[in-house]
This record gives C-alpha cells, structure tokens and sequence, in this order.
C-alpha cells in the first residue's frame, strides 16, 4: 500500500464564513443572463467601472455587480470574474480577503457581535487576530505540502502594495477556501499514480486526507479565541475524478463556520457542488457550480436567517433566495452577493482543473498493451502486432474510446501512427532492419472515462553469432551457430549430431554411429554478455553400441558473423 502524507506544523484551517443572501421571498428564483466563462475575456466588456481601487475591489465595482432590484447582475459578475482570475495570485488575495473582511465586519454588526466586543475597530482586531495563528499555520502547512509534493500550494502572502495588506491577509471565507483547494490539490495528484483498489488515509494535525482511486477525501478543523471572541470551523471536501461510464464526474466541498462572544454571534455554512460531463476525447464537456450558503445569527434576540443558491455552468447564471428572515442592511446585501459570486468562480476553477488533470493522467484507465511477439529479442524487420486494451480501475469494464499508438522514440515504424482507431486496437510494429536496435512505441486511449497510457520498447537481438570449438574424446566439433538464444545443431563429422534447445542453458540429444543416444543439460558462461567470448559445459548420459556411459563436453565460444 502506498504511503502519501502531508505533515503540517499546525492546523491548516483558515477564516470564518460570514456570507449571506439578499432580501426576497421565501423561494423566489431569479433567471439572468448568460455569463461569460471565467478566464475567458468578454467579448463586450460592460461600460463598468474599474474593478479594483488601490488594489481592492472597488465601491463602484461592488454598486455594479448588484442590480437596482437587489438581484446580481451576471453580466457585469462574469467581466468582474475574468479580471480577477486574471490577475497575480498575490493582488488576487488582497482584493479577495479584504472583501471577505468587510462581509464578516457587516456580519458582526447585523448579529450583535460588534456590540458584544465593543465597537468595530476592536472586532476587527479580534477577528484579525483570531485568524492570524491560523494563517500562519495555513502557510506553514502549504510550504510543506509544496516542498514534499513538488506542487505549488497558491497560498502566498498578499501584496505588500495593498495599503492593509497585513492586516487582510488572515481573514474570512476566502482563506477557508483557498486551503481547502491546495490539499484538495495535494491529495488527488499525489494518488494519481494509486493502482485499483489501492488506498490511504493521514490523519493529524486537523487535517485529514484519504485517498483511493476514485476519491479524494479532504477535511479540516480549527478551534481558537482572540479576546474573547471564539471560532470554530470546518471545511471538508470529496472529489471523484475518476468518470462513470457515461462520462459523468462530481465534487463536493462544504464550510461550516461558527464566530461569538459570550454567546452572541453568527453561524454560517456553504456547500459547493460541482458537477459535469467528459466528452469521448476525454476532455471537459460540460459543467454546473451550485453554491449553496445559509447564514443565521444567534443570541441577542436578532433571529435573522438568509438561505440562498447560486448555480449554472460558471456559478453565475441563476440566484435563487430560497429564504430570508430579520433585516439584513443594503451594505451588506451588495456584499454577499458580489462576494458569494467571486468567492465560488475562485474555488470552482482550480477544482475543476485537478479534477481535469487527475482524469488525463492515467489515474482512472489501465491501458494494457499485450505483443504478439517480443518485445526483446526480436528478429530485424520483425513485424509484431499489438493489442490494446483500455479498462477502468474503479470497475475493470472496457472504456471503449479511442487508441493512438505513436513511434515516440527509435525505430523502425508503427501502423497506424498517430491515427486514433476503436478500442480494443490492433496496431502493428516492425522492427528496425539491423540487430540490437530498439524502438519505443507509446500508445494513449481516450473515452468518456479518461485517459490511459502505456509504452512498450522493443528490441531486436544483439549480434550473438558464435564459433563453437571443443567436444569430449571423438565428439569434436568446429562450427558456426548463427544465434544460440535459438534453438541450434553441431555436428561432429563421422560421429553424429546433436540439437540443442537455445539460449545461455537448456537441454540437448546427441545421436549417430554405432546407434548411440545421449542427452543431457548445458550452460553457457559468457564473459560480458552476448557478444563477449566464453565457453559451454554439456553433461550428458546414454549409451553407445549397447553400452552404457556418460560425460562432460567442454567448448570454446568466439563471436563470429554469419
């Protein structure tokens, strides 16, 4: 079983959830208007304002992104989007995380909370400082995550640019996800390479990671306190990269995230889902981002509640209120809504993409690839064919799709070369036209369930042409055997012949005059392998003229040519 952990110095939990849905009906769905793909560029850009001001999101952004009704505005959602995911990893954080800070500080004075701690600036700073421990351990974790893996953890500190940098870096739902991703990341490359069946679980620290083929489990906890104000949170993930047969594949992700003092506060729970199909070329068909987020506060007599959905291919298309309760102000409306949006485009994007990965890596098809003949030792301008066969790991059936068999490296040819034909393929090598050459062919299938590799090298055989001299008593012989990895004959002239089986140890029979018999067993020592001098021992036991006997043949092996 393979052994895949990532040890962190702390937890790896980061920031409170504070997300919440604007006003509306219990129930009521609004549709918009397409949005553009994030990462993609608008083809009509909105007369809108400038996404951020001074490295943050903007007011004039946020005023945008929500329309006169109190509803998001998707076109203007998807432009602002593109733009952030556009941006450096580091200005990406610092407009993020300072509008997290901003939901959570609306939050806090919804719920009671400011009141409880005093006044806004002094929940700030105990906000602040609740999750500034945990950023420290979050970026602890991913060094360490980076530097036994390889892989890039995407958290690194915001911008030394932005005017507050030091003091958003350590907040919210943001952090949370961006977390949650990176070992998200960690644990579905890391059992890439599990065979099927095969499986792991780490568990330490507040992290959690279990593995198997066809799932990813990720989950964290935290629990802190900072003058008073008490956190709890956790934040879980599944992952399934591997596709059903109708190319169908999930990902579910949830935060559930507590904040009070002296038990005013505010609870909050989001719930991803990702769903989406691939196509028989095994790339990304189609894809749906729901993101569900509930919010309530509790203590102090508030009762307010807010339970809403975003969901469509990029998580922008469709806002659904499901059910709101208390009053919630307009600042914070235009927060949720605009941050709730950003915050899933963020995390969605870079799961999708492990998940993509994780599929085209080999991770979920075996390609088994059986020649007809070979693959060493093949005869010059040999022609081998070969069968390959691509199933699933999850559930061993036949993914059907397409095979390519590629000449990648050597020599001589593979037909067809480079052209996809149905599985299960048929494919025909030939061997280069001269001895010890090789030939590396690599074959990939594709189908709705992913991709599967495989390489096989063939060779043709070294030069192991031989001059055999030697024998026992009147069994002399002095000949030329063009290959002894294959069967062959020496003959003593007067006396007899004897065929062996081939190779460097095998059996041979001896007959001739005087109606003699004799078999036995040889070996073949050679000095540095085929094509080196060495010599043969052959022991042997029969009889002769009706007489019983046996022996030891002793011979000199000279490579020779044919």
């Amino acid at each position: 079983m393979a052994r895949w952990v990532v040890r962190s110095a702390g937890t790896l939990v980061v920031g409170v959830l504070v997300l919440a849905a604007c006003g509306g009906g219990g129930g009521a769905g609004v549709k918009l208007a397409d949005a553009t793909v994030p990462g993609s560029t608008a083809p009509d850009r909105p007369d809108v304002p400038a996404l951020l001001e001074g490295g943050l999101v903007s007011d004039a952004a946020l005023s945008a992104m929500v329309g006169a009704d109190g509803s998001p505005n998707t076109a203007v959602l998807a432009v602002y989007a593109n733009e952030l995911m556009a941006l450096p990893v580091a200005g990406r954080e610092a407009a993020m995380a300072d509008l997290s800070m901003r939901v959570e500080l609306e939050v806090a004075t919804m719920s009671g909370l400011e009141a409880a701690v005093g006044d806004r600036a002094s929940t700030e700073a105990a906000l602040t400082g609740a999750w500034s421990q945990v950023r420290t351990q979050s970026d602890a974790a991913a060094a360490t995550a980076r530097d036994s893996s390889g892989l890039r953890s995407g958290l690194t500190s915001a911008s030394a640019a932005s005017p507050s940098a030091g003091t958003i870096a350590t907040v919210g739902l943001f952090m949370g996800y961006m977390g949650l991703s990176v070992m998200t990341q960690v644990g579905t490359e890391r059992s890439n390479t599990f065979k099927a069946g095969e499986t792991d679980v780490h568990e330490g620290d507040g992290v959690t990671l279990g593995g198997s083929v066809d799932e990813v489990n990720t989950e964290m906890t935290y629990t802190g306190e900072e003058k008073g104000v008490h956190v709890e949170f956790l934040a879980a993930s599944a992952v399934h990269p591997c596709p059903e047969p109708d190319g169908s594949f999930s990902i579910d992700a949830v935060i559930d995230v507590k904040a009070n003092k002296d038990g005013v506060g505010q609870n909050a729970k989001m719930e991803l889902k990702i769903t989406g199909t691939v196509d028989d070329n095994a790339e990304l068909a189609s894809k749906n981002i729901e993101n569900h987020v509930q919010w309530s506060d509790f203590g102090g007599g508030k009762g307010q509640f807010l339970d809403f959905t975003y969901s469509g291919p990029n998580g922008l298309e469709s806002f659904t209120a499901n059910r709101t309760g208390g009053t919630v102000t307009d600042e914070f409306q235009k927060l949720a809504i605009s941050f709730g949006s950003l915050i899933a485009v963020m995390v969605a994007t870079p799961m999708i993409d492990t998940a993509q990965k994780a599929w085209k890596s080999g991770r979920c098809v075996q390609l088994n690839v059986t020649p007809s003949a070979g693959p060493s030792g093949l005869e010059p301008s040999q022609v081998v064919s070969v069968l390959a066969e691509p199933r699933s790991k999850v559930d061993g059936k036949p993914t059907g799709g397409m095979v390519t068999a590629t000449l990648s490296a050597g020599g001589a040819s593979v037909e067809p070369n480079g052209s996809p034909i149905p599985a299960d393929a048929t494919s025909n090598y030939t061997a280069p036209n001269e001895q010890d050459k090789t030939g590396t062919v690599s074959y990939e299938s594709r189908s709705r369930r992913g991709i599967g590799k495989a390489d096989l090298t063939f060779t043709t055989s070294k030069p192991a042409a031989y001059l055999i001299v030697g024998g026992l008593e009147d069994w002399q012989v002095n000949e030329v055997v063009c290959d002894i990895t294959k069967p062959f004959t020496l003959t003593s002239p007067g006396v007899g012949v004897a065929q062996f089986s081939g190779g460097l140890s095998g059996t041979y029979s001896a007959s001739g005059v005087f109606n003699f018999h004799y078999e036995g067993t040889y070996e073949i020592s050679l000095s540095n392998g085929l094509g080196s001098p060495g010599s043969m021992i052959g022991s042997s036991g029969g009889s002769i003229a009706g007489q019983a006997g046996s022996g030891s043949e002793n011979y000199s092996l000279t490579p020779a040519t044919c």
